[in-house]
């Protein structure tokens, strides 16, 4: 799924999946889809380790599997089912990122973007695909915010999986074009949003964390 693309972990996620339900503009999608976007899902908050000041700002992102496990861990009893997802960039997608990270946060210590400046690869889970990911004003987008999915496969034939994630960076990339090119927007309005492609994987928090 990956091939030979080496890529750099940005940052955690914990928190609940996103049931897009019955809703006429997300319908047709999986009954459960894996995303960073926390437009869409709803995550936990951070962990003791981060400043109340910095949660705002911070948030959803943790930047350690620890620090994420500790949200889960320390989260109040709730009847869904919560997960921790990474989210890792590919090598040639970093500099950009860090780039508009900092001309909005400066040279604050954001979760993502002091693990950019460190780079490393994400801990061993369960790969589940490619999510093309639009940052502006501080919050990651899907491509499903804008339903891009539909204009992917009526301009470029590319079609998600089951999880409504990609399954190549190829076709990722191509659709993170795609958007660059025309700023994203479902309805044609210019956006200033940058796209790009982030390899989503799940971890297990039952396991011993050390990291």
């Amino acid at each position: 799924m990956t091939g030979a693309e080496s890529y750099v972990l940005a940052g955690f996620v914990a928190g609940f999946r996103w049931m897009p339900g019955r809703k006429d503009w997300s319908a047709d999608l999986p009954r459960a889809v894996p995303t960073v976007s926390d437009c869409l899902a709803d995550f936990l908050p951070a962990d003791q380790d981060i400043e109340p000041w910095q949660q705002p700002l911070f948030a959803p992102w943790h930047r350690s599997l620890r620090q994420a496990a500790n949200a889960v861990r320390h989260a109040p009893p709730d009847p869904r089912t919560v997960h921790v997802l990474s989210m890792s960039v590919p090598t040639t997608a970093v500099a950009e990122l860090m780039t508009v990270l900092e001309e909005w946060i400066d040279d604050l210590p954001h979760p993502i973007r002091m693990n950019l400046t460190q780079p490393t690869a994400a801990p061993l889970g369960t790969t589940h695909g490619f999510e093309v990911l639009g940052f502006i004003g501080g919050r990651f987008h899907s491509w499903l915010c804008y339903r891009l999915d539909t204009q992917a496969l009526a301009k470029l034939g590319i079609r998600p999986g089951s999880a409504a994630l990609l399954t190549t960076l190829d076709d990722a990339q191509r659709v993170a074009d795609m958007a660059n090119n025309n700023r994203g927007a479902h309805d044609g309005t210019p956006l200033d949003i940058i796209w790009f492609p982030a390899l989503i994987t799940e971890h297990d928090v039952d396991e011993d964390i050390r990291g």
